[in-house]
């Protein structure tokens, strides 16, 4: 006999399937919230083949990369794929949830059929995404989507992670940041295979674009990079740059990015499930660590012992 937990969790599975709106939405909420349940849902439905390519988008706060988002995002759909965009916003200090600044700067993006776009809170991850990403890409993939547009949070120089599950990583920069391109050649410039000046009608963009070209005239011998120049305010470069996007990812090989985004996920789920064990281990009798402290044990044996223990369950 069929339970009434099943015939809903079947229910939400085929309409996964024929990519209904609100199934792919309680799916991605499930990925955030309940993960060993998606990880049940999906489990017969789940194709790592048909993983969708990913263009993330990535940048300083207030260059416009939703603004931007919301110009290529219509091109993209109508060049013949099915379009998803996952927004990561910062999450509330009192609440965790998402600010959905980005959901309101994309409105009329999301209004479109043909598109669907979700905002996703950090939820204290670092980085620039959220741990729950790769659920919602799954929950895309088994929905039909072939290609995702992930803008991560307004990023610095350490925050990487784009790189992980991206296939073409776009850096947004706007006129006026030339300090903030000095201080990014550390971490950030290096992962982009698109730099983009936005707010190119703005004072400053010239000067902006020299500095990228100055920099990408030091990385000789690596992977060519691409400069594109645009205005959400005049369209000035918007086509121009979906053509960049599109050259790109002709190119690109997109299995070494799917494992490298399956390995990261993997290791990711190993360490939060080790984590809560580790923690059950050291609240009880057995693996108590006021124990272990009065025994005189060194905390990394002490964690050792801890790790094996845990193993073991």
């Amino acid at each position: 006999m069929v339970t009434q937990s099943n015939s809903r969790a079947k229910a939400l599975a085929e309409g996964l399937r024929r990519g209904d709106r609100a199934s792919i939405a309680r799916c991605i909420s499930m990925a955030e919230d309940r993960p060993e349940e998606f990880s049940e849902l999906i489990s017969g439905i789940y194709d790592p083949k048909k993983m969708p390519r990913v263009i993330g988008v990535t940048g300083p706060p207030g260059c416009g990369k939703s603004t931007l988002i919301s110009q290529i995002a219509p091109l993209l759909s109508a060049s013949g794929h099915r379009l998803g965009i996952i927004a990561i916003d910062a999450s509330s200090p009192f609440t965790g949830g998402s600010f959905l600044g980005n959901r309101i700067r994309m409105e009329g993006t999301i209004s479109s059929g043909d598109i669907f776009m979700r905002s996703i809170a950090t939820r204290g991850t670092k980085g620039g995404l959220t741990a729950s990403i790769m659920g919602a890409l799954i929950t895309l993939s088994c929905a039909g989507f072939d290609l995702v547009i992930v803008e991560s949070v307004g990023a610095g120089q350490a925050d990487v992670d784009i790189l992980d599950i991206s296939s073409t990583v776009l850096l947004v920069l706007a006129p006026g940041l030339g300090d903030e391109i000095q201080a990014m050649k550390a971490g950030t410039m290096e992962i982009a295979d698109i730099f983009v000046v936005n707010k190119a009608d703005l004072p400053g963009a010239d000067q902006s674009k020299r500095a990228i070209m100055a920099y990408l005239s030091t990385m000789q011998g690596r992977t060519p990079k691409k400069l594109a120049s645009t205005s959400c305010t005049t369209k000035g470069g918007i086509k121009e740059l979906v053509g960049l996007i599109k050259e790109h990812e002709d190119q690109v090989d997109t299995g070494p990015f799917i494992e490298r985004a399956f390995k990261t996920e993997v290791n990711r789920i190993a360490k939060e499930i080790l984590s809560k064990r580790v923690d059950e281990l050291s609240g009880n009798e057995s693996g108590n660590l006021s124990s272990m402290l009065k025994s005189g044990i060194d905390p990394y044996s002490a964690a050792v012992k801890l790790l094996g223990r845990a193993k073991r369950l």
